[in-house]
């Protein structure tokens, strides 16, 4: 519990609130006072309603208080964690030493590099764990200058830099309190550098948000193709896929790349489910600048379908960037010929919408692109949870490849993000993960009535599974001892390719 006291500042106010703590027997855990606001700081356990009520009326009887409540924190408290925040959020691990050259803090980053608990660092001298600093006690007590030095922490290089920390009295003179200790990856920092060069190319035009590697397949073309055509007219446009196809990623790209060719940086990107809209916001549309997009267009009620029919009847037919501040964007998951069959979309409206019309290919579609995908999706994990980027074997690509992916892009980005939290430091291979197609082939039953066509199709899902682990016909050969032209035949027949 944390309380504050808001008073004038005079000699003795501390100890006459102080005193008044002791009759309650209340043990003190932390005081603090802060001139600038006036205040006074005490922390200490929870205790009952009524003593607190008793307590805080006692403090308020008291000359120059003007008023007393409780707090969640205290401004250091704060300062603190805020401080502590924002070196877990730094890119590489940071660790503070007083002046015997303990450790008093250090991040999970830091932790990690040295391969030791947080906890089990804490208060221990930092020599223990960083063999290569050669600092003496005098050193540590009178730290002057910073030190930068490479050094090697299980087999792995890191840029070890030191700056003192000074913290000046009344007077401004500033006297040693400890030293600060930032390690730096060169894994990392690369990282960072990569990341920095793509970023400004990435938020400006379609090529670099879908970058060449996972461009390949010919839907994929065709998408970015229609895309670019589609961009620059103010018509509505209906992005048709299924679920996990990224359509929400197409529209921030197909947006950067329309605000850069028009210079509208003041226009927003909306993106609302069309299970919240309602009657009111079709008729706000007028007020808005920007593109509003509709996410699963199928569940509009029919209010709203009537509202927005209505909206875009009034909208010019041959219009121009200059004749509407709003263009209308429709996103579903079911086919274009269910949409327009008018059962959950009126038919009316569906033409309306589907003026323009993109649709996002699935991973089925984009067997080509997979590979380029993987490496995209996994670099940019390890980045964001500071993970290094790890080597992916031919055989994990062939099993990816050959998995049909109902979920598309969201299924694989969550397969990916699960291997790489489940496999840290090693290289992936294709045993390390399990795919639900990967189930028990003894469920399977006879086929067309065809003992041959029965065995053809547990064969082919067979060769299927071996395949990630032998990834070429002679190793797959090898391993069911058979001709290396018989398994390719084979593997060719079934269609089963990387």
């Amino acid at each position: 519990m944390r309380l504050e006291i808001q008073c004038e500042d005079r000699i003795g106010m501390v100890r006459e609130a102080l005193d008044l703590f002791i009759p309650h027997g209340i043990d003190m855990r932390l005081v603090e006072v802060d001139s600038k606001r006036r205040c006074i700081y005490c922390g200490f356990s929870d205790i009952p309603f009524s003593k607190l009520q008793q307590l805080l009326a006692d403090i308020r009887r008291l000359d120059s208080v003007e008023d007393v409540k409780t707090v969640m924190f205290t401004p250091s408290e704060r300062e603190h964690n805020a401080l502590y925040t924002l070196l877990e959020a730094l890119p590489d691990g940071v660790i503070s030493v007083d002046l015997k050259g303990c450790i008093t803090m250090v991040t999970e980053l830091a932790a990690e590099d040295l391969n030791v608990p947080v906890l089990n660092l804490l208060h221990k001298p930092v020599q223990h764990f960083i063999k290569g600093i050669n600092v003496s006690k005098d050193m540590w007590a009178n730290p002057c200058d910073g030190m930068t030095k490479r050094i090697r922490i299980r087999n792995k290089t890191l840029l070890l830099e030191m700056k003192p920390i000074f913290v000046s009295d009344d007077e401004g003179v500033e006297n040693p309190a400890g030293t600060v200790i930032y390690l730096k990856s060169k894994t990392r920092l690369d990282r960072q550098a990569a990341s920095l060069k793509q970023a400004p190319d990435a938020e400006n035009s379609l090529e670099t948000y879908f970058q060449s590697a996972v461009m390949k397949s010919e839907a994929m073309k065709r998408t970015l193709l229609q895309a670019k055509a589609f961009a620059e007219v103010p018509m509505p446009v209906l992005i048709q896929g299924e679920v996990g196809t990224g359509k929400r990623d197409l529209v921030n790209a197909l947006f950067q790349y329309w605000q850069e060719r028009q210079g509208e940086l003041e226009a927003q990107l909306i993106f609302r489910h069309a299970r919240e809209i309602v009657k009111d916001d079709i008729i706000a549309l007028e007020k808005l600048s920007g593109w509003f997009v509709i996410e699963d267009i199928e569940c509009l009620d029919e209010q709203a379908q009537i509202a927005l029919a209505d909206w875009l009847s009034r909208q010019p037919g041959e219009s121009t960037s200059l004749d509407s501040n709003v263009r209308l964007v429709s996103l579903s998951s079911l086919s274009q010929i269910q949409l327009g069959k008018g059962d959950v979309l009126n038919k009316d409206l569906y033409f309306s919408l589907a003026t323009l019309v993109l649709t996002m290919p699935s991973l089925r579609e984009r067997k080509e692109d997979i590979e380029g995908l993987i490496f995209q999706i996994v670099s940019a994990q390890a980045e964001r949870y500071r993970l290094s980027v790890p080597t992916i074997s031919k055989g994990i690509l062939t099993k990816l490849a050959l998995y049909s992916w109902p979920g598309n892009l969201k299924e694989l980005q969550n397969t990916c993000l699960q291997t790489l939290l489940t496999t840290k430091g090693k290289e992936w291979q294709a045993d390390d993960v399990l795919l639900p197609e990967n189930g028990n082939m003894a469920d399977m039953t006879l086929i067309d009535d065809s003992l041959e066509v029965t065995v053809k199709q547990w064969e082919a899902a067979l060769l299927k599974r071996l395949y990630p682990r032998f990834p070429s016909t002679r190793k797959l050969a090898k391993a069911v001892n058979m001709s290396h032209s018989a398994i390719a035949n084979k593997l060719k027949e079934y269609g089963i390719n990387a």
